[in-house]
């Protein structure tokens, strides 16, 4: 009992002092395109889209490319965009999609240029 009351007060002291050190590392945003980070990690997975009605069109149609897929039915159409990974450090990162690798905006780097 003594050993798990030391070790829990070791990792909380050892957490507290590396919260500013860690920040960026966890998170999540809602939206039109919502992901969420772990370790720093990003995965960012689009909404669907449906439209119903006559805004849809009359017509049948479909597509399929690297970005997402698209099919449209009389009155129904629906849109589904592939998801995103975007891995490595600050400054080196890297977006990973179905159309492939490529170096990914890194929007800290730009603040700081800002500044």
């Amino acid at each position: 009992m003594k050993k798990s009351i030391v070790t829990l007060l070791i990792a909380t002291a050892f957490a507290a002092s590396s919260s500013t050190a860690s920040a960026g590392w966890f998170g999540a945003k809602f939206g039109t395109t919502p992901s969420l980070t772990l370790f720093g990690q990003t995965l960012s997975v689009p909404i669907p889209s449906l439209v119903l009605g006559s805004a849809a069109g009359t017509s049948v149609s479909g597509s399929a490319s690297t970005s997402g897929v698209s099919v449209a039915l009389p009155f129904i159409k629906v849109g589904v965009k592939t998801p995103k990974l975007t891995v490595g450090v600050p400054g080196a990162r890297v977006s990973v999609t179905a159309g492939g690798i490529k170096k990914a905006s890194d929007d800290s780097a730009k603040k700081k240029k800002r500044k």
